[in-house]
């Protein structure tokens, strides 16, 4: 199957933003990575990261439909960073659907690295941040089946896979 399209999603700390750089140095596909959308927009509006509520549901709809219409057309290229972008390409064939999982601890361990921060805040955080999304997500869409690997063509477990294997399991399926 030749995919023109790839998404890549997953849980807090499961490699999607490395993942997305590889892809993106290796492909030079056109982009989109709505982590950066958010918080662009919570920087510019002074809100809290953490609090994912505080995020309007317009703002949330709107990102996403737009991902969706991006996902949707066959012709051209593109690269989607996005916890919703595999499920707003449900059903579209040219899509490669990537959703990277990790331990739980280990994910724990990223987030206390990245953010220097002690071990169970990195854990606290994590949890705090990932249930008011996903929290979110169900209020707006109806949705809990976010990570759920039916919804996906590709399933990567990252915890003890190096950047450069989980690249190549995307390549070797994106030929």
């Amino acid at each position: 199957m030749h995919y023109s399209k790839i998404t890549i999603s997953g849980k807090i700390c499961t490699g999607k933003s490395t993942l997305f750089n590889l892809l993106e140095n290796k492909l030079r596909w056109p982009t989109i990575h709505t982590g950066q959308i958010f918080r662009d927009y919570v920087k510019e509006h002074h809100l809290n990261l953490e609090k994912a509520q505080e995020q309007n549901e317009e703002l949330t709809k709107k990102v996403d439909y737009k991902v969706h219409d991006m996902l949707k057309n066959p012709d051209g290229y593109l690269l989607a960073d996005s916890w919703m972008a595999g499920i707003m390409a449900d059903n579209f064939p040219h899509v490669l659907k990537v959703l990277l999982t990790c331990k739980d601890e280990e994910r724990y361990g990223r987030f206390a690295e990245r953010e220097k921060v002690p071990l169970e805040t990195a854990k606290k955080l994590v949890e705090e941040r990932q249930k008011s999304w996903i929290d979110r997500i169900a209020k707006i869409y109806h949705r809990t089946d976010i990570f759920d690997p039916k919804n996906y063509n590709l399933i990567i477990d990252t915890t003890h896979l190096s950047s450069n294997e989980i690249l190549q399991k995307v390549m070797d399926s994106v030929i």
